[in-house]
This record gives C-alpha cells, sequence and structure tokens, in this order.
C-alpha cells in the first residue's frame, strides 16, 4: 500500500479539529469522487455509530474502540494520540469506507461465532477492528488468524491484540509469508519498519523484483533475508467456516487465492482484498466472478503511467479495493441456522 501517499493527501485535504475526536470529514476529497457504496450501503454502520469511545492520551482509537500505538505508525500519524475517530465515511486515515463495510458486513452476518483471517496484517487493525465490532453485537466466540511477513510488524500485532485486550496465544497469529505452497521465500530486509509497509516476498523474476523494492523501500538495493511461506490452503482448513479473510500481500492475491479455490468456495463468506495494480484488479475481478461470488464494492487501483517502467506495480499510487460475498455459502449458513 501506498501509505505515504494516501496520508499526505488526506492531511493536506483539510486541518483536523482541535476536540478530541479527529475530524472524519478531512479525507481525501479527490478520491470521494468514485466512493466504491452508496448511501444505502451505509446502514452497515448503524449498530457501531455510538459506541462510546473513551479517549487516551497515547492511542489512537477508531469508532469501535480499537486502539493502535502511535509509535507503530508512520510519523504522520503521530500528532493523532488522544483522538477518537468518527465513521469512516468515506474514510479515515487508514483505508477507505467500503473496507469498513466489508469488514461490518462479516459482523452483521456471523451465527453465534465469528472468524476472521487477515494476511498481510500488519499491526492487525481488520483482526482487531472484526473482533471488537463482534464482541459490541454479543459474540463472544472469536477467533483470529493474521499472518504477518514482517518481524518488527509481527511484533507490533501481538501488542496491539494486548492493547485491545486479547490474549495472542488465543489465537492464530503466524511470523511468515503466505503462498500458494508451504516451502521458503526471501523478503526485503526492512530498517525503518514503522514508516514502510509495502515489502513482501520475491514475486516472479529477481531483477524485477530489486526494481520493485527499490522503488517501494526508497533504497539503493535492498537486502533479503529468508522467510517460512505458508500454503493458504493450509490456512484456510484450520477452521471450518470463516467470516472474513481480508488480503493485503502486494500482489500475492491472484496466485494464493487460484490455489486454494475449493476451500475459499467452500470455507468462506465474504473477501476483501486490496490490490496493487489495474492488471491485478481485473485478474481478482475475473477469479471470483467466474467462481460464483458476488462482487459487492469496488475501487480500482489509482496510478500514474510512465512509458519507461517495466513493472505495472510500480506506477501505483494508491492501492484498489474489491469486496466479494459467497452468496452460495452464505445461504446455506442462513439454512442451517
Amino acid at each position: 500500500m501506498k501509505l505515504k501517499v494516501i496520508l499526505d493527501q488526506w492531511f493536506k485535504a483539510k486541518p483536523l479539529s482541535n476536540t478530541n475526536r479527529i475530524n472524519e470529514t478531512a479525507i481525501l476529497p479527490s478520491q470521494e469522487r468514485y466512493s466504491g457504496y452508496s448511501e444505502e450501503d451505509l446502514w452497515v454502520f448503524e449498530k457501531f455509530k455510538n459506541i462510546e469511545v473513551v479517549a487516551e492520551k497515547d492511542f489512537i482509537k477508531n469508532y469501535l474502540g480499537m486502539k493502535m500505538r502511535p509509535e507503530n505508525l508512520p510519523k504522520a500519524c503521530h500528532h493523532l494520540a488522544g483522538g477518537v475517530e468518527g465513521l469512516p465515511v468515506p474514510a479515515n486515515w487508514h483505508a477507505e469506507a467500503i473496507e469498513h463495510i466489508g469488514l461490518l458486513k462479516s459482523v452483521h452476518a456471523a451465527n453465534g461465532s465469528y472468524r476472521i483471517m487477515e494476511l498481510g496484517a500488519g499491526g492487525a487493525p481488520w483482526l482487531i477492528s472484526g473482533a471488537l465490532a463482534a464482541k459490541h453485537l454479543g459474540i463472544t466466540d472469536i477467533r483470529m488468524l493474521g499472518v504477518e511477513v514482517d518481524e518488527t510488524h509481527f511484533a507490533y500485532l501481538l501488542q496491539h491484540l494486548a492493547d485491545n485486550g486479547f490474549n495472542p496465544e488465543e489465537h492464530y497469529l503466524f511470523h511468515a509469508a503466505v503462498g500458494s505452497e508451504k516451502g521458503k521465500n526471501f523478503v526485503p530486509v526492512v530498517i525503518d519498519s514503522a514508516n514502510q509497509w509495502g515489502g513482501r516476498p520475491m514475486l516472479g523474476r529477481e531483477e524485477s523484483e530489486v526494481t520493485y523494492m527499490t522503488y517501494v523501500l526508497g533504497v539503493k538495493k535492498p537486502d533479503f533475508k529468508e522467510i517460512e511461506v505458508i500454503a493458504f490452503s493450509d490456512l484456510l482448513t484450520i477452521e471450518p467456516h470463516w467470516d472474513l479473510v481480508h488480503m493485503d500481500i502486494q500482489g500475492w492475491e491472484l496466485s494464493i487465492c487460484q490455489s486454494a479455490v475449493n476451500e475459499l468456495n467452500e470455507r468462506v463468506s465474504r473477501v476483501v482484498v486490496c490490490t496493487h495494480s489495474r492488471k491485478i484488479d481485473g485478474d481478482i475481478m475475473d477469479f471470483f466472478h467466474r467462481n460464483g461470488w458476488r462482487l459487492e464494492h469496488e475501487k480500482p487501483t489509482r496510478f500514474k503511467y510512465i512509458y519507461h517502467i517495466e513493472n505495472l506495480e510500480n506506477m501505483t499510487i494508491v492501492d484498489g479495493t474489491q469486496v466479494w460475498c459467497n452468496p452460495g455459502l452464505l445461504k446455506k449458513r442462513d439454512t442451517i441456522s
């Protein structure tokens, strides 16, 4: 994700208020020209809009009460410490409304338990937000699964779960990469993890990957280290059903979905996919559409075309998002309930 670009645009759009509540309108007016949702979709916030969230000086809190440590986030976020966000419509500092809508729809559709998986979890914002939303609706049987490739980000993940009242030992948490099959791969060595969230395992030819990582990490030539890779299909079989799988793994999304198509169709009710090039936008859309899923929301990747750049992902300015639901599985679970 080109998080720095998003944050730079957000904070230039409109100054934040000096009150305790973060001004939810101060966000990306240029992106709102294509929201990816309609006014009718905002019903999903109804049960969560009046949650009483008390500010704490050492944390940033969202509308669900999820708290994040500012020092574990990019520097552009540090001044938000002590603030409480309103509803993320059209967005908050972290993501646009459609990601939150997809998350809350998965909670609304949960039936007595809630299972959420976040691939490329970073500090686990979607795991924690989903779990807190489920608790707000009275669901206590909650399991989270997070996979994060960066060692420092994985430490943030463990800390943030504990900060929000969850015991990391009660959930499935992996410092690893996720791939189409089990094995090993190489990831770039990141020096400033709090300000860098775009690393990924090697994908494709080495020369192309070095070019991509040089651009993303802003270094002359990155070093790489070996990392364990867990097969996506193995993760999906840990639980018989997943209410939501959120994936943001910097270009690996299509290959892992193709490798685990049967498990996805049989076990997952809803998917939120972050996309990283216009080609990936189309590839992901084609994959889920052909497999009978229904597209609920989407915003395409924003990019700036640069003729001399080989890798399309290096032209990306802001990642895209797609929200898909599995109508056959949702209908089956409604029938069972």
